[in-house]
C-alpha cells in the first residue's frame, strides 16, 4: 500500500447521528424514500438529505452503491441549496446567527459529499490501491466529485468571509495526489449538476489559485469573477518539479492549509508569472479604459480596478509568507473616516472642525487663534485590537466578538498603542485589506499601513460652492505610495482637482514631515488611486535634492 493511497483511506471519523425519518436500510430502497420527500419545502428537504449524508459513512453500503446513493442525494442537495446560496449572497455583513448558522449547514453538506465519495474511492480500490479492471470510470469521477464538493466547501467558506471546514484542505490534498498517482488527474467528467466538465486538476488548482489570490480581500461578486477566471487559467499555466522564480503555487501540501510550511513535501510548482504578465499586458493596453480583456479570455470583461488588485493581491503573496514578527500587543483602533477624523481633531464633529478652521482665519492675524476642547468626544469609540502578528507592511490583528468591530474591506483605521496617554498619543493609518469572521465571534483582519503620521483635513473645491469635505491626510514610510496623500470619500460631491486644504494651526508635526511635500508640488492636487469607498489624492512632487525617503520618519 503506497503513502498516498494510505493517507486518502485515512478518513476523519465519523460522529454517530440519529437516520432521518424512514431512511432505509436497505440500498434498494433508497429511490422511494427520496421521491416521499417534502421537495416543496427547500428547508426541510436539506435537513433530511444533511442527516442521510452524516449516516451514510456508518452504514454497510459500499464500493459501488455508495457512489450511486451519492449521486442520488446530490440533485436533491443542490436543489435545495440553491435559494440559501441565494440567501447568503444577498445578506449584509457580517450574517446574522442564523445565517451563520446557514453557511455552515452549506459547507457540511459539500464536506459529507466529498468525504462520501473519498470513502467510496476507498472502498472501490484494492487494499494495495489498485483500481480493479472495469472500475477505472468509476473510480476517476468519484475523486473527480470529490474536489468538486470540498472546492464548493472552500469557496463557500470564503464568500462568508469565514475559515474553512476542519479537515477540508488536508482531504482536498489527499484526493488529488491520490488521482495524480492514478493518472486520472487531468481526466475531464460531464457533471449533469453543475452542467460542467472538469478534472480534478482543474478544480484543485482552482482552489489554490483562489487561495494565492486571498478571497478575503476581495467582495463577493468579485470573488465569482475570480472564481470563474481561475477554473480555466489553472489548467493553462506551467507546472514542473522546479520552483520558478516569482510567484508560484505549491503542489503537494498534506496539512490542513492551502500551502506547505517546508517545500520538501511539495511535488510540483505551478507558474503564476504568464497569469501576472496577462493582467500586466491588458492593464497597459487598455489604457485608461474602465474595463480590461485578458488574453486567455478575450471576450471576458474584467472590471480595471478589479484586474488591478488581482493582480497587487498575486504579487504580495510572494512576500504574504514571509517572516513576520509575532504579536501580542494590544492596539487602541478607531474604524471610519469620522471616527478617526473625530479622534485626530481632539474629539470635534466635522462641522465643529469646520467653524474652528473659520475661527482659525479670523484671528491669524493677531495670534489668538485657541484651539476649543471638544465636545463630542464621546461619539469616537476606541476598540482594542489584538495584534497577532506584523510585517513592515502592515498588522494581523483580532477584535473580540464584545468589540463588535463592523468592518468591511477597503475601511480605513486608525491605530495607537493602547498605553498612550490619550493627550499625547500617535496615529497611524491603515486599511482593512482582508477580513475573516471567526467561530468564536472574532474579527480578524489584514490591515496595510498607509500613514506613519496622519493629521485632520478639510477639503474646499477650487470652484463652486460646495461644502467643505472631511479628509484625512498621512505621510506614508518609505517606500509607500504615494510618499504624501489624503484620503476622502469617493462618493464625495466635490471637485477633487485643485482643491484646497484647509489644517487646524501651525502644527510642528506637519511642518517638518509634510510641508515639503506641498511646497515641492509642481501640480494641483489630484486623486491617484480608489480604496474601497475612498480616494486617495496627492500632488505631482519633483525631483529634489533631499529625497522624500531622507525625511525623518
Amino acid at each position: 500500500m503506497s503513502r498516498i493511497f494510505t493517507a486518502l483511506v485515512a478518513l476523519p471519523k465519523a460522529a454517530p447521528v440519529a437516520a432521518p425519518p424512514g431512511f432505509p436500510a436497505d440500498f434498494r430502497k433508497l429511490p422511494q424514500w427520496l421521491d416521499a420527500l417534502p421537495r416543496a419545502d427547500a428547508d426541510a428537504t436539506l435537513k433530511q438529505v444533511r442527516q442521510a449524508l452524516a449516516l451514510l459513512p456508518t452504514l454497510p453500503w459500499r464500493a459501488a452503491a455508495r457512489a450511486q446513493a451519492l449521486d442520488m442525494l446530490r440533485p436533491l442537495a443542490h436543489d435545495a441549496m440553491a435559494p440559501v446560496v441565494t440567501q447568503l449572497r444577498n445578506a449584509a455583513l457580517p450574517l446574522a446567527a442564523n445565517l451563520v448558522a446557514s453557511a455552515k449547514a452549506l459547507e457540511a453538506t459539500h464536506v459529507a459529499l466529498a468525504q462520501g465519495y473519498r470513502q467510496a474511492v476507498a472502498e472501490l480500490c484494492a487494499p494495495d490501491g489498485k483500481v480493479p479492471m472495469l472500475k477505472g470510470s468509476l473510480v476517476t469521477a468519484a475523486l473527480q466529485l470529490a474536489c468538486h464538493h470540498f472546492s464548493l466547501a472552500l469557496a463557500q467558506a470564503w464568500r462568508s468571509y469565514r475559515a474553512p471546514p476542519p479537515h477540508v484542505w488536508q482531504s482536498l490534498h489527499r484526493v488529488y495526489a491520490f488521482a495524480q498517482q492514478l493518472r486520472v488527474d487531468d481526466k475531464p467528467v460531464a457533471d449533469a449538476v453543475s452542467q460542467r466538465n472538469s478534472s480534478a486538476r482543474q478544480l484543485y488548482r482552482q482552489c489554490l489559485l483562489m487561495a494565492l489570490t486571498n478571497p478575503y480581500a476581495f467582495a463577493q461578486a468579485e470573488q465569482e469573477t475570480l472564481w470563474r477566471l481561475t477554473r480555466d487559467y489553472g489548467l493553462h499555466l506551467p507546472a514542473g518539479s522546479e520552483r520558478p522564480d516569482g510567484v508560484a503555487l505549491a503542489l503537494g501540501g498534506d496539512g490542513d492549509r492551502a500551502f506547505p510550511d517546508d517545500d520538501a513535501t511539495v511535488r510540483e510548482w505551478l507558474d503564476v508569472s504568464p497569469l501576472l504578465a496577462d493582467l500586466q499586458a491588458a492593464l497597459a493596453g487598455s489604457g485608461a479604459d474602465a474595463t480590461v480583456y485578458l488574453s486567455h479570455h478575450g471576450s471576458v470583461p474584467l472590471d480595471r480596478r478589479l484586474a488591478e488588485r488581482w493582480q497587487q493581491s498575486l504579487i504580495a503573496s510572494i512576500t504574504r509568507n514571509s517572516r513576520r514578527l509575532p504579536g501580542g500587543h494590544v492596539l487602541d483602533t478607531v474604524l471610519g473616516m469620522t471616527g478617526l477624523h473625530s479622534q485626530l481633531s481632539g474629539g470635534r464633529g466635522f462641522a465643529e472642525f469646520v467653524q474652528q478652521l473659520h475661527r482659525q482665519q479670523t484671528v491669524m492675524a493677531d495670534g489668538t487663534g485657541a484651539v476649543l476642547p471638544g465636545t463630542d468626544a464621546a461619539a469616537t469609540k476606541l476598540l482594542p485590537a489584538r495584534v497577532l502578528d506584523q510585517s513592515p507592511s502592515g498588522y494581523r490583528v483580532s477584535w473580540q466578538a464584545q468589540a463588535q468591530a463592523r468592518l468591511r474591506v477597503g475601511e480605513i483605521v486608525g491605530l495607537s498603542l493602547h498605553e498612550e496617554s490619550i493627550a499625547t498619543r500617535a496615529w497611524l493609518l491603515g486599511a482593512v485589506r482582508w477580513l475573516r469572521y471567526e467561530d468564536s465571534g472574532e474579527v480578524s483582519a489584514g490591515v496595510e499601513l498607509l500613514g506613519l503620521r496622519v493629521w485632520p483635513v478639510a477639503l474646499t473645491p477650487a470652484k463652486g460652492k460646495a461644502e467643505p469635505l472631511r479628509g484625512i491626510e498621512f505621510v506614508a514610510g518609505p517606500g509607500g505610495f504615494p510618499r504624501h496623500g489624503i484620503i476622502v470619500a469617493a462618493s464625495s460631491p466635490v471637485v477633487l482637482e485643485a482643491a484646497a486644504v484647509h489644517r487646524l494651526g501651525d502644527d510642528p508635526d506637519w511642518l517638518l514631515h509634510a510641508e515639503h511635500h506641498v511646497s515641492a508640488a509642481d501640480g494641483p492636487l489630484r486623486p491617484v488611486a480608489e480604496m474601497g469607498e475612498y480616494t486617495v489624492l496627492s500632488y505631482q512632487t519633483i525631483n529634489r535634492t533631499v529625497q522624500v525617503e531622507d525625511m525623518p520618519a
